[in-house]
């Protein structure tokens, strides 16, 4: 199944990843205060916006079906199929972000943003699905030692940014080294799917993959859309109810939270998701499922807990002094991203079940929940209750995706056996 290397390269990819982020949100702290770190964090939502659409769809369904195919003129019909399918939808909702750029630079950052900078964040959104789609072939072949190395090119993004950032460089200056840098990459790697897609096979296919693949779709436009947007929202409607200040207070604790809620996604996306799909319909699957639980929730409390007791010190590390939230803050939203970790073991699960319409009745009840909490609790408004209304909404989520994977795997065990008599 995975290999100790494959784990190791795992990890590796995930501290990667944190350390590039956190090294560029300090900064953009000390160069532009807790504002900058929100703005900032407004374009990066709008860039997500685009490439989480595919990256959460179309690319997710490339890693859970590329462990069920066994013949490489398949794989290459399967990569291919992504290949277009991926970025015809990846496109279409970065049309949508430059059509609605005017109102997004209205609404949710009172003009602080200009509106040609949401359509270069659409572009690099769609750039940055050609990396992506390669880190979602390897990684259903269990090739994350490959993903490493890619993972290594990629961080030349944060390390650019940041650099520019040190000397001065304004928002706009920083999108457009983010996109240069992306596109230097994209180039390479789309070179390299080319070839990996055409090598010995020119025919088209039956366009079996191709309809597979279709059926993430709505689970990318409903996680895809929803989360960034939801984040754009949160931002938003906070930087009403409170200030732009404590937008970028609740960014940090935010981001000092995600050394443990990244980990524990990317344990269940580079670990688990192709262990859970390649168990699927079998015994194995519950005890893989019991066992990405045990790796994820009891390490993620403990860690959880060592960032409550030096939140302080830990914000001004990541940060600098001035960031700071209450010990109530810290702990109600820890709880919160302790919850969300456990929701996301049954969601990796129904992503394997390939339970796409459950998964996006599902999405409502976890981002787009804590806006609608926010919007009506909006008067009176405190960091603390902005903590609470998000454990509120992750306990909701949790309670919705346990119960959907047990439907979802009771349903299978009675159907399977019944399949088997006829």
């Amino acid at each position: 199944m995975t290999s100790i290397q494959s784990v190791l390269a795992a990890f590796a990819i995930i501290l990667i990843d944190l350390l590039g982020r956190a090294g560029l949100d300090k900064v953009l702290a000390l160069s532009g205060g807790p504002t900058m770190v929100a703005l900032w964090a407004q374009l990066q939502s709008a860039m997500e916006l685009v490439c989480a659409v595919t990256m959460t769809g179309v690319l997710q369904g490339l890693t859970v079906l590329i462990t069920q195919v066994s013949e490489a003129r398949d794989e290459r019909r399967l990569l291919r199929d992504t290949l277009k399918l991926g970025l015809g939808t990846s496109l279409v909702v970065a049309l949508m972000v430059v059509l609605a750029s005017p109102e997004l630079a209205l609404w949710l950052t009172q003009n602080r943003i200009a509106t040609d900078l949401f359509w270069i964040a659409a572009l690099a959104g769609c750039i940055a699905i050609i990396p992506a789609t390669l880190n979602a072939y390897w990684l259903g072949k269990h090739q994350q030692q490959r993903m490493f190395w890619l993972a290594l090119l990629t961080s030349a993004v944060w390390l650019l940014v940041a650099a520019s950032a040190w000397f001065g460089l304004t928002l706009r200056g920083l999108m457009w080294v983010q996109i240069i840098v992306l596109a230097v990459i994209g180039i390479a790697v789309w070179r390299y799917l080319l070839r990996l897609s055409r090598a010995g096979d020119g025919q088209e296919g039956d366009g079996k993959y191709f309809r597979k693949l279709v059926r993430f779709v709505p689970v990318g436009l409903a996680i895809g859309i929803m989360s960034p947007v939801s984040m754009l929202l949160i931002r938003g409607v906070l930087s009403t109810t409170l200030s732009w200040s404590d937008v970028g207070f609740l960014q940090a604790l935010w981001r000092s939270t995600e050394w443990v809620t990244a980990t524990a996604s990317g344990v269940l996306s580079l670990i688990f998701l192709p262990r859970l799909s390649s168990t699927h319909g079998s015994a194995r699957f519950n005890s893989e499922l019991t066992r990405a639980a045990v790796m994820v929730l009891v390490p993620g409390a403990c860690l959880l807990l060592l960032i409550f007791f030096n939140q302080r010190a830990m914000l001004a590390t990541l940060y600098d002094a001035r960031f700071s939230v209450s010990d109530e803050t810290a702990a109600l939203f820890m709880l919160g991203c302790w919850i969300r970790i456990a929701a996301w073991v049954f969601l990796f699960g129904l992503f394997a079940a390939h339970r796409t319409l459950l998964i996006i009745a599902g999405e409502i009840l976890s981002l787009p929940l804590f806006v609608l909490l926010l919007w009506l609790f909006a008067d009176g408004m405190t960091l603390e209750r902005t903590a609470l209304l998000y454990l509120a909404s992750y306990i909701v989520y949790l309670g919705f995706t346990a119960a959907c994977l047990l439907y979802s795997t009771r349903h299978t065990t009675r159907v399977k056996p019944a399949a088997a008599h006829d």
